[in-house]
């Protein structure tokens, strides 16, 4: 018989008063070892990382173990059951529902669900649920365990995010992926092939890659391939090359060729390539804007000053070697342009580019640098002739009529010219030169040309330094009543009566004391003034000086009728505030308004004649007189000179001068002075020198007069020394 080890249960039972027993022995060795495997398996269940619960039949919570509890936060069997078991914590009602009714027919389910922790976190559990069913198959209850699967669910929806974003961009992105084997042939082209360049993948895969590159371009796309074949997982760029989209136009393509022939994932050559044909095109077409005039479409003046460099820099290297530069501004342009508008204008601008161009060479350079104004490069000359023959055709070309809108327009050019040399290092100097040259013949006369010399370079050198000064007075002048410094001055010449040689009044004449080259004459800063506008703060002084120096001699001379003349010029004429500015002075010098005289020439007053008639009338309301200077000298319109409300005609000095000389002159004074009358105004007569002339001009019954015969223009000491004189008395 063969013995065993086991545990027994023995049971002892007396008989008989002790006498007897009996005693029963069971072997209870399987139940033993049966608890002890439920007792591990429950602590292996709740050591366990998983979430496990039971429910049992009915689906009532009845244990869950720690892992369950960390997991959803549910402390207790109870609390689960509160909110209705694990069911509920499903938020899909639908699945939820699905798992219900499959454990309700004793089944088991698994698959993945959402569920709400206790607070409130969103689990993305794996969970199996199995029926626990004794030997008669009847369902006893129900274990479920959940695994937690949130984080491994989030990695794969970014995982095909990626992979959705990455083929999106792949195929809808401005490149195109390429992948070539080790002979360069199509492997794979990204979908964005079709959209670029025209081409579908499957048209493409199998062929080389060189077959729509441009001719001149695919030694380049060779060497590149070749160069990254030598190293693997090289990248290498690839600039601007031309690729030959399904339509026959060519696009140009950026590229980045890398090696991932050894890469198990790709085996092949990647090209990414990137469209730059816009780029390219915008580029090109603003480098063309940069360098060309958008109306004619000559080079401007960045590319002229190029050009005209690069002959400068050849005439050093070769001094034999001669060019030319042509300034050309049209005349008149300005009229032409407000007259018949600027659509007109800009017709006239282009038919006069291209008669330039007709006579010019190949080699020669045409270019417009402003609204009217072209430059010429005429490149290998023999002399200076070759360019003044060429600034003459080009003359006769644009005076030839030229037919706009069934317009006939006429227009000259005055042309400014110089010669290339060896003192010119930039060529900023010969196009400044040459601009001189053209502003001496416009101004001397339009239609013109002249040759550069040195000297106009000084003059306007000379121009350019008296403008300088000029300002650097003016500022002095900010505050009339007492100005910082000041380095003008006013002479004053007489007018008297010829008639009674007494003293009528005085012109009020500017002078320029210079500090360094002392008196300057009004007729070279006058006209500067006019032009830089320095004028109106300049005039301003002037008119403020004379009436105070009027107000002083009304103080000191019993004459009370004592008149000061002072011109205005055109600028000052045209000021809008000017009334109000005389009215000021008036106020603040007292003087009368009536011994106030404004001397202006005919061109002022007819360049605008009906505005030039309300101002005149505003002037006249304040009192004071007006008077016409320099007439005859100008476009005298009687039609508008007996609407001025003038006072006085100033009879110019040049007729004057030639009247005993030239019978012809006199016969102009005589209609001057008969005009004047016939109108009720009085004559002044100006530039008297000699007796002949005074008694000519008393025999013409000329009123005024005033010149060298009487006196100078002086300063205020020996002008008030002039007061009580009577100039026909020794």
């Amino acid at each position: 018989m063969k013995s065993s080890v086991g545990q027994y249960l023995i049971v002892a039972q007396k008989y008989n008063r002790g006498q007897a027993a009996c005693t029963v022995g069971i072997d209870i060795t399987e139940l033993r070892q049966t608890e002890t495997a439920l007792a591990l398996t429950a602590k292996a269940v709740e050591s366990s990382s998983e979430a496990i619960t039971m429910t049992d039949a009915s689906g009532n919570h009845i244990y869950q173990n720690s892992a369950f509890t960390q997991l959803f936060d549910y402390t207790t069997v109870e609390e689960l059951n509160a909110i209705g078991g694990l069911l509920n914590l499903i938020t899909d009602e639908k699945v939820a529902k699905q798992i219900s009714d499959t454990m309700k027919n004793g089944k088991s389910w698994n698959g993945e669900v959402s569920c709400r922790s206790r607070d409130d976190r969103i689990i993305q559990i794996f969970i199996q649920i199995d029926a626990i069913k004794d030997v008669k198959n009847r369902t006893l209850g129900f274990v479920a365990i959940s695994a937690d699967i949130t984080k491994r669910k989030q990695a794969e929806k970014q995982l095909y995010e990626n992979e959705q974003r990455f083929r999106a961009l792949i195929e809808n992105s401005t490149d195109i992926i390429q992948i070539l084997d080790k002979n360069s042939i199509y492997q794979y082209l990204s979908p964005s092939q079709k959209r670029i360049l025209g081409y579908t993948p499957q048209e493409l895969i199998g062929k080389s890659v060189l077959e729509l590159i441009h001719p001149n371009d695919r030694w380049w796309m060779k060497q590149v391939i070749e160069g990254v074949k030598q190293h693997p997982k090289t990248r290498r760029g690839l600039d601007e090359y031309r690729v030959r989209h399904k339509n026959g136009s060519w696009c140009v393509f950026d590229a980045v060729v890398m090696n991932l022939l050894d890469d198990e994932s790709v085996r092949g050559i990647v090209i990414n390539c990137h469209d730059v044909t816009e780029r390219k095109s915008a580029q090109e077409k603003l480098l063309h804007q940069s360098l060309y005039d958008s109306l004619t479409d000559l080079p401007n003046r960045a590319l002229l000053m190029d050009r005209l460099q690069q002959s400068l820099a050849r005439t050093h290297r070769n001094p034999n070697y001669l060019f030319a530069v042509l300034t050309i501004n049209l005349d008149r342009f300005k009229i032409i342009n407000e007259s018949h508008g600027h659509s007109m204008g800009d017709q006239l601008l282009v038919e006069v580019a291209k008669r330039i161009q007709t006579c010019l060479r190949p080699i020669d350079t045409v270019a417009r640098i402003g609204s009217d104004e072209f430059v010429i490069l005429l490149e290998t000359v023999h002399d200076r002739g070759d360019a003044i023959g060429l600034a003459t055709l080009i003359q006769t070309a644009i005076a030839q009529p030229i037919e706009l809108d069934a317009q006939r327009l006429f227009i000259t050019a005055s042309i400014g010219i110089v010669i290339s040399s060896n003192d010119y290092q930039w060529a900023g100097d010969m196009l400044r030169d040459a601009n001189i040259a053209m502003a001496r013949a416009k101004a001397q006369n339009q239609g013109s040309y002249l040759l550069f010399t040195s000297s106009m370079h000084n003059n306007i050198t000379e121009k350019m330094q008296l403008e300088h000064d000029l300002h650097q007075a003016v500022e002095m002048l900010e505050d009339l009543d007492s100005p910082v410094a000041n380095s003008f001055l006013l002479n004053y010449q007489p007018i008297i009566s010829l008639c009674t040689g007494k003293l009528l009044g005085f012109e009020a004449l500017v002078r320029w004391q210079h500090p360094e080259r002392g008196i300057i004459s009004p007729v070279k800063f006058i006209p500067l003034a006019e032009e830089t506008g320095l004028i109106i703060p300049f005039g301003q002084w002037v008119l403020w000086e004379a009436c105070r120096q009027l107000q002083q001699w009304q103080k000191i001379y019993c004459q009370t009728d004592l008149i000061v003349a002072v011109n205005i010029s055109g600028k000052q004429f045209s000021q809008p505030n000017l009334i109000l500015h005389i009215q000021r002075i008036l106020q603040k010098t007292g003087i009368n308004p009536q011994r106030l005289k404004i001397e202006m020439t005919e061109s002022v007053v007819m360049d605008n004649a009906e505005s030039a008639i309300t101002v005149l009338y505003q002037l006249q309301e304040l009192g004071i007189q007006l008077s016409v200077d320099d007439f005859g000298t100008g476009y005298s319109s009687l039609s508008y000179l007996h609407r001025f409300p003038i006072n006085t005609l100033k009879v110019d000095k040049s007729f004057v001068t030639n009247m005993g000389v030239n019978g012809e002159n006199c016969e102009i004074v005589r209609a001057v002075v008969t005009l004047a009358h016939s109108l009720g105004l009085d004559v002044v007569a100006e530039g008297i020198e000699t007796e002949q002339q005074l008694t000519q001009l008393k025999n013409l019954g000329c009123e005024y007069g005033q010149g060298y015969l009487f006196s100078k223009p002086v300063d205020i000491a020996r002008a008030t020394a002039l007061l009580d004189t009577n100039f026909f008395i020794n």
